[in-house]
């Protein structure tokens, strides 16, 4: 669902009508604070703490454009001419390979991000400071003429906050630690859930930020009313799921939204009437559950569990026929996303929580998912890893890591709090991973 950024978790909800779920939108994520991976707290290094966010920029609104990008939309595509950064404009430090500085705390400009009080959200930063098309819109400074000022509360404020730390950690040429605390002022005006200095997920952390992000530069400054669809207008899935991707960049168009969220087809089978109904929604990132009882799986593994034809349990209404009856629910891709965010549930629902520490092997390079493709989407889809968000430890204690590669270079470092070192490819993948980032190329790698 937009607003909070939806993980597609297989029973997560029903087979509901897009307008329920738009209206999900608008109830933000409630809860208490998540105890898997709390760890010790970490203050804020001395003279770090005096640095505040101005607001007082002039901005550009930008008028809403719903319909551009719905060309080539099931592979992700956009029609936009954009210059991609240039390296050179990078700081020293930034543009070093680690083997050039011979230093682990001089690997990359990144190394002074990790001074934040919660390893969670260095670990989540990392990763999206290594997501270049984020990056580069971020360094281009083309969120100024997309904040929305008007419809969301912040104002802008936390996308310039993430935008000034992105461009004081790549462009700044001050090899000092930079203060993350205007960020993090930000953050959690937009989520409070996340003051204080205690560990919570990250991959919940990862959903709220985008959210705030999207909603900061979503060109929709007026909601326009829920429309119902009626699907038996429709001659095929395609035109069907074209209608329904429109209908929802009439809520929620971005430049976030461009780069991370897919559209997901639900099938509901039912198994008396034969009847066929059929649901397209976005999705955010995947929530993939581990098959249980193996030591070690590919991570194709888990995305076909994810996505396998299954009896449900309860009895759904038929439109058809108008009586309860027994179906089966199955899922497959309709768009793919330019960035895929695969979330490994290692952590179970249980009243008594565990960690499923199963190994998850997952390619580096070439990771097809045309097998996952809906009926009719004949693109190849080939996914590169660039980024790795990891958990070590146990449910009610633990360290989060990230691994990234850089986003103009082709070097991979481990980043551990403080500590940034120099990695093989090889060695990202390990039973710790928790978010996987991929980037869509569409050109199979012999990298």
């Amino acid at each position: 669902m937009p607003g909070v950024p939806a993980t597609s978790n297989r029973y997560q909800s029903g087979h509901s009508s897009y307008p329920t779920t738009y209206s999900q939108k608008y109830n933000r994520y409630s809860g208490s604070s998540s105890s898997i991976g709390t760890g010790t707290s970490r203050p804020l290094p001395s003279g770090l703490d005096n640095d505040r966010y101005d607001s007082s920029k002039n901005d550009t609104d930008n008028a809403s454009d719903i319909t551009k990008r719905l060309s080539d939309f099931r592979m992700g595509r956009e029609n936009r001419t954009l210059s991609p950064v240039n390296p050179d404009s990078l700081s020293p430090i930034a543009r070093r390979s680690s083997h050039e500085t011979g230093s682990e705390t001089q690997t990359k400009s990144l190394s002074r991000y990790n001074t934040l009080p919660a390893c969670f959200m260095n670990s989540v930063l990392q990763c999206l400071s290594h997501t270049r098309p984020l990056l580069e819109y971020c360094l281009r400074e083309d969120y100024l003429r997309d904040k929305n000022t008007t419809s969301n509360g912040m104002k802008g404020s936390l996308i310039t906050a993430y935008a000034n730390l992105m461009c004081s950690l790549w462009k700044d040429n001050n090899d000092t630690y930079v203060s993350p605390n205007a960020f993090k002022t930000q953050i959690q005006r937009f989520a409070p859930r996340f003051m204080g200095y205690s560990q919570q997920d990250a991959q919940e952390f990862l959903r709220y930020l985008l959210e705030g992000l999207h909603e900061d530069v979503n060109k929709i400054t007026r909601k326009p009313k829920m429309v119902v669809l009626d699907d038996d207008q429709f001659n095929s899935d395609n035109e069907q799921s074209c209608e329904y991707w429109k209908n929802y960049l009439k809520f929620d168009n971005s430049r976030i939204v461009e780069i991370f969220v897919g559209q997901l087809k639900s099938v509901l089978k039912f198994c008396d009437c034969d009847h066929r109904s059929v649901t397209f929604d976005p999705f955010w990132d995947l929530s993939l559950p581990i098959p249980k009882g193996r030591s070690e799986v590919n991570i194709t593994d888990c995305i076909s569990h994810f996505m396998k034809e299954e009896a449900l349990d309860d009895k759904p209404t038929c439109t058809k026929c108008k009586e309860r009856r027994a179906c089966t629910k199955g899922f497959s891709i309709q768009k793919f996303p330019r960035i895929l965010v695969l979330h490994l549930k290692r952590f179970s629902q249980e009243r008594y929580s565990r960690k499923i520490s199963t190994h998850v092997e997952f390619p580096v390079t070439n990771l097809d998912m045309s097998e996952f493709a809906a009926e009719g989407v004949s693109q190849p889809a080939i996914y590169n890893l660039y980024a790795v968000s990891n958990h070590s430890g146990g449910t009610h204690s633990g360290h989060y890591t990230a691994y990234c590669k850089h986003p103009f270079l082709s070097d991979w470092n481990l980043f551990n709090d403080t500590r940034v070192s120099r990695v093989q490819s090889n060695q990202v993948t390990s039973a710790e991973a928790y978010v996987l980032f991929y980037e869509l190329t569409n050109q199979p790698s012999h990298l």
